[in-house]
């Protein structure tokens, strides 16, 4: 009954067919496009040159700006390079991992998300560490610095997306 009130409220004034977007239980029922194994790859592909762009340009920001005000660090600049370089090959990990994981069904593919997430914060850790026996204080901060161009470069992602040169024009 409760229904049925329901859908006379939802078409007063206009056309509505309540049972297209909701299911049996009343649960939104959005359509989703189902991709090829082609073109998930070329999708996350993207995303993954999208990241790499964003991690250069943050690195060239970190680097100018950490040089200006720290007046040419060695010490700072090796440390931030230590990080950028981390950054990028944690993008690329985890754009393998995200392939490896789209061929296990959903409980494993978690699991092994979850594994190579802590895989991730393991060598963030040993670089940042290394930083730090190396290059002391200021190699810790660049090497920080660095390693976040990667979130900086996720933030930025739909920025980057819409006006990187390097992605295929759809």
């Amino acid at each position: 009954m409760e229904m049925e009130e329901e859908k006379k409220e939802h078409s007063v004034g206009w056309s509505y067919d309540f049972d297209e977007e909701y299911g049996e239980n009343n649960e939104f029922v959005e359509e989703t496009p189902v991709l090829t194994r082609e073109e998930q790859e070329a999708q996350v592909k993207q995303t993954l040159v999208d990241l790499y762009t964003g991690i250069v340009l943050g690195a060239v920001l970190l680097l100018v700006i950490g040089n200006l005000v720290l007046g040419g660090d060695l010490k700072f600049t090796l440390g931030a390079l230590a990080g950028v370089i981390t950054a990028v090959c944690l993008a690329g990990y985890m754009y393998h991992s995200v392939l490896v994981a789209t061929e296990y069904p959903e409980k494993q593919a978690s699991g092994y998300m979850k594994r190579s997430s802590a895989i991730r914060m393991v060598i963030m850790i040993a670089v940042i560490g290394a930083a730090v026996f190396f290059l002391g204080i200021r190699g810790l901060f660049g090497a920080v610095l660095g390693t976040l161009t990667l979130k900086l470069s996720a933030l930025l992602w739909p920025v980057v997306h819409k006006y990187n040169p390097f992605t295929r024009a759809k």
